[in-house]
């Protein structure tokens, strides 16, 4: 095993992975292909939920303009033979290094390949703490004035719950929350400066002020014709508060850090009716019961981490 500084490897990297490419190149064009014309498709993975996955994702500050290559930092103590088998049998070109604080990483070639998916897919494996990678490749991931590290840039959740369709779109480039569910349209506008949500939604008017952190985000002010309260504590897998004229609480564990911890189950209370939901990390698919209601909805580029937090819009206003 080669110890390296990043900056070292990540030269080293380029250098080793554009030869091997060249002779693979050569092979395939014998073959009358090449490796432009293939598409690996990215293993599903199922190996973390969506919100810890793309914050995983960083800037290659050492090497901003390398396109071609991803860094990902392996977390202490994992077996790197292991993790770099189970990498490369995924579809991914990955080659181990060690860094020079005694920590080790993985090089990941991205020739030919659509960057964007092969560096989502890589930070899906719950043993990856952060895949570094160009600039140019996270401005196109996150949008070069998203206020959100982390954010999808768009997000809908679809499907049926408290009796009434659920047709909803998270912009997360324009923050607006719009579509239509429990009967009624739904137009939402997020600003981050003054930490507002405003607008309509639930037959009612929406006026709500949040506090947000990596451990927890809190919701106040009023909608859905009630006042409304609550705090979502991501580390206690706690939500607390009143909305809709009643109690919220509801209890959860995302299982953060355990490999293919894929179920997650939510407990609890509100609008006066039991809470027991099953949520899938790998399909995005909430099924169970909440309101009196059957629940069978699917997240696409978004996770519980957004239904809690904007729970306000899924318990029903009557």
């Amino acid at each position: 095993m080669k110890k390296l500084s990043l900056i070292a490897a990540a030269i080293f990297s380029v250098s080793a992975i554009g030869s091997a490419a060249a002779a693979d190149s050569l092979v395939l064009e014998k073959a009358g292909l090449s490796l432009s014309g293939i598409e690996m498709p990215v293993p599903p993975a199922p190996k973390n939920n969506q919100w810890s996955t793309l914050k995983k994702i960083t800037v290659n500050e050492a090497q901003p303009d390398m396109e071609n290559t991803l860094v990902g930092m392996i977390k202490h103590g994992e077996n790197i033979d292991a993790v770099v088998k189970e990498l490369n049998a995924a579809g991914f070109k990955a080659a181990p290094y060690q860094d020079n604080l005694g920590g080790y990483m993985v090089m990941v070639d991205v020739t030919g390949q659509d960057a964007a998916d092969r560096a989502v897919g890589l930070a899906r494996y719950y043993y990856v703490t952060e895949v570094k990678v160009s600039r140019k490749l996270h401005n196109s991931l996150f949008g070069l004035n998203n206020k959100s590290t982390f954010a999808v840039k768009m997000a809908t959740i679809k499907g049926g719950m408290n009796h009434s369709p659920v047709d909803v779109k998270f912009n997360k480039l324009d923050w607006t929350i719009t579509g239509g569910m429990n009967h009624s349209p739904v137009d939402l506008k997020i600003d981050h400066e003054t930490k507002t949500i405003t607008g309509g939604a639930n037959r009612s008017p929406v006026d709500l002020k949040f506090a947000w952190s990596t451990e927890e985000v809190t919701v106040e002010g009023g909608a859905n014709r009630s006042p409304v309260k609550y705090t979502v504590n991501w580390k206690k897998g706690l939500l607390e508060g009143y909305a809709s004229h009643a109690p919220l609480r509801m209890e959860f564990n995302m299982g953060e850090g355990q490999a293919d911890a894929t179920i997650v189950t939510v407990k609890g209370y509100a609008g006066n009716a039991p809470v027991d939901l099953v949520y899938n990390k790998v399909n995005g698919h909430i099924g169970g019961g909440m309101g009196h209601s059957p629940v069978d909805i699917d997240l696409v580029n978004c996770d519980l981490y957004d239904f809690l937090q904007y729970v306000f819009l899924f318990v029903d206003g009557n």
